[in-house]
């Protein structure tokens, strides 16, 4: 039931899609003689549009032998890149092609003359030099003129062929060169420079207890093992990052009037703790653990 239901969605979404107008500028043609075998990402037109009968354009009627027949194909995504076909025309077969056309001379799939009596001639444009471009082409058996919104480029043995334009959107050119966006960056890499100058020959305010280092600590080499030192900052004999950094408060405590004593005005009385009660809880616990690991012990 999911399945049938997603095969649905896509149906309708693909005759959606195929209902829109595809309003790409056409960027390549190619005449085959046989539509089957259009070549890839070509479209052939094989029906008229009026009677929606066959759209053959070399229409020879023979009534002995093979027939021989050519089909009009276009893209949207082949031929030149960056080209888009900006018009088109019908000129006699033996007519010289126009200044800036290019005329399909052999069929993609026989290599067979192209063309008899008339050809079709169309003219290349490269993307965003031109304002409007070929975006569709029919070809009718009983309209004697083009239908509305198309044009007219002539007929071949009969059969007329009509051409829609349609404008072509161009992006706007960005309102900063690009040179000038390079030098606004390098201005600004200038500028931070100068400010970052400026910060270090600034003098150092009285403050600086906390950020001034023992002359003796030095950072550590990436990769090296530091030296062990003789002291440590930590209550275990530990090296740590901190080590060589004096332990000194703000010059703003040292202004304040607390009641608490300063740590570094403390007397030696004030300072004196008595461990003995901490001493009898450690030797207490010592003396139980032993009897709980000693087997003879009842």
């Amino acid at each position: 039931m999911l399945k049938s239901n997603t095969q649905q969605q896509k149906n309708i979404l693909n005759t959606v899609i195929g209902a829109l107008p595809d309003n790409r500028p056409i960027t390549s043609l190619q005449l085959v003689e046989e539509f089957e075998r259009c070549p890839a990402n070509f479209l052939p037109i094989n029906k008229t549009y009026d009677q929606d009968q066959d759209a053959d354009l070399w229409r020879e009627k023979l009534l002995i032998g093979k027939r021989t027949t050519r089909y009009l194909c276009l893209s949207k995504t082949e031929g030149l890149p960056d080209y888009i076909v900006e018009t088109l025309k019908i000129i006699n077969e033996k007519e010289n092609v126009p200044d800036g056309f290019s005329q399909l001379t052999r069929t993609a799939d026989t290599e067979q003359k192209a063309w008899r009596k008339k050809q079709l001639v169309y003219r290349l444009a490269k993307k965003g030099t031109a304002n409007q471009a070929v975006t569709d082409i029919i070809l009718c058996s009983r309209l004697r003129q083009a239908p509305e919104g198309f044009t007219l480029a002539g007929d071949i043995n009969g059969i007329l062929v009509c051409f829609k334009m349609s404008s072509i959107p161009h992006r706007p050119s960005p309102s900063v060169p690009i040179q000038q966006s390079i030098t606004d960056i390098a201005k600004t890499i200038e500028n931070l420079k100068m400010q970052s100058n400026h910060d270090k020959s600034l003098p150092e305010t009285q403050d600086h207890e906390y950020v001034q280092l023992l002359s003796t600590y030095q950072l550590s080499p990436k990769g090296t093992t530091p030296k062990p030192r003789l002291y440590s900052t930590g209550t275990l004999s530990l090296h740590t990052d901190v080590e060589g950094v004096p332990f000194l408060l703000n010059s703003a405590l040292k202004q304040c009037n607390s009641k608490f004593p300063v740590i570094y005005e403390l007397s030696g009385t004030q300072m004196e703790y008595d461990f003995e009660l901490e001493r009898q809880v450690l030797c207490t616990t010592k003396s139980q653990n032993s009897q709980i690991k000693n087997p003879f012990f009842h």
